[in-house]
């Protein structure tokens, strides 16, 4: 259990970074199968520590005018998820 919750923590760490990747460099990154990953920042999401910010949805977000159109919606054909950490997933960090 304490393994699962480590794993969590280095997860919502690495999301506080910032930057772009992919699930599959993350995963390789931390030592972990892609699938374990994806469940793992569901569950971060579920707990409240995360929150998703769609950028699969130009057409009722940003219109592709924003900062981010290159790397949105449709444009390389690679839907593209943004984390943000809420203010409870920050105090989480601090603890840290």
């Amino acid at each position: 259990m304490e393994d699962l919750k480590n794993m969590l923590m280095k997860i919502l760490k690495r999301l506080s970074q910032g930057g772009m990747y992919s699930n599959r460099s993350m995963a390789r990154e931390l030592g972990i199968d892609e699938s374990l990953l994806e469940q793992m920042i569901s569950q971060l999401q579920n707990m409240g520590y995360i929150e998703k910010d769609n950028m699969n949805s130009c057409g009722s977000g940003c219109g592709g005018s924003c900062s981010k159109k290159s790397n949105c919606c449709g444009n390389n054909g690679i839907d593209i998820n943004m984390w943000r950490i809420t203010d409870k997933g920050k105090s989480v960090l601090i603890k840290l």
